[in-house]
C-alpha cells in the first residue's frame, strides 16, 4: 500500500470517529480554535506574509502578497486556500505552496498531524521547552536544533548558550566578555578556545581604548 493510500485509509478511520478525534485535540486547542498555527515570512527575496491555520477538521493556508504600493495590483486580497483533512493529500496547490514557502519539513508535519499524530513537544510553552533544553547535553542540543525552525532558533538562542557557557566554564563573567557576547553571541564565544577568546577580548579592549572608551571590569 502506498503512503498516500495509507494516509487516505487512516483519514477514513478518523472520519468515522470524529468525536474521538475532537476529544483528543481538545487539550491542545488554542482560544482561536486552532489545533496548530504558524506564521512566517516567505524565503527571500519574497517578503510575503504566511499563515498556516489548522483546526480539528480543516486546513487553511493564507498568503499576503507584499507588493510595492506603486503597482496596479498593490491592493489585491490575500490568497486563501482551505480544504478538509480528506482533501489535503490531493490538494497539489496547497501542498506545493506549503512546501515552497514553509519547507518540506512543515508539509511532513501537517501530513502526520492529519493522520492523528499530535506533536505535543511543539505545543509546549517556550519556558517549558527551554527547561527541557537546559537538561540536554551538547550533542542532544545540536540534534534538537535540526528538527525544525522553532527548535533551531531555540537551540541557537543566547538564553540557551549563556547557560551552557556558565555550566561549562569556570572563567569569571567580565564586562569585556559580556560586550563580546553582545557582538558575537554566546554560542560563538562558547566554542572559542581560551587563547582565541583572550586575543579577541584583548583586540576589542585595544580598539575601545583607542576610541576613547573605557571598560569597567568585574
Amino acid at each position: 500500500m502506498s503512503s498516500r493510500q495509507s494516509m487516505k485509509s487512516s483519514q477514513l478511520s478518523m472520519k468515522l470517529d470524529l468525536t474521538g478525534w475532537k476529544a483528543k485535540c481538545a487539550p491542545w486547542m488554542a482560544q482561536d480554535g486552532s489545533l496548530y498555527q504558524v506564521t512566517d515570512v516567505a524565503p527571500a527575496p519574497s517578503k510575503d506574509f504566511l499563515q498556516l491555520f489548522i483546526t480539528p477538521e480543516m486546513i487553511h493556508f493564507r498568503i499576503w502578497r507584499i507588493i510595492p504600493p506603486t503597482r496596479a495590483d498593490a491592493n489585491q486580497q490575500p490568497t486563501d486556500m482551505k480544504c478538509t483533512y480528506d482533501e489535503f493529500p490531493d490538494d497539489t496547490r496547497m501542498r506545493g505552496e506549503i512546501a515552497r514557502t514553509l519547507g518540506e519539513h512543515e508539509l511532513h508535519f501537517v501530513d502526520r498531524l492529519i493522520l492523528g499524530h499530535i506533536d505535543c513537544l511543539n505545543r509546549l510553552p517556550r519556558k517549558v521547552l527551554l527547561r527541557i533544553i537546559f537538561n540536554l547535553d551538547l550533542t542532544a542540543v545540536s540534534k534538537l536544533g535540526q528538527v525544525n525552525r522553532m527548535f533551531r532558533e531555540l537551540c541557537s538562542s543566547d538564553t540557551v548558550w549563556s547557560k551552557i557557557y556558565m555550566d561549562h566554564s569556570t572563567a569569571p563573567i567580565t564586562q569585556e566578555l559580556l560586550m563580546l557576547t553582545d557582538k558575537r553571541g554566546w554560542k560563538e564565544v562558547f566554542f572559542m578556545n581560551k587563547l582565541q577568546l583572550q586575543k579577541t577580548i584583548h583586540r576589542m579592549t585595544d580598539k575601545k581604548a583607542k576610541s576613547g572608551d573605557t571598560f569597567l571590569t568585574s
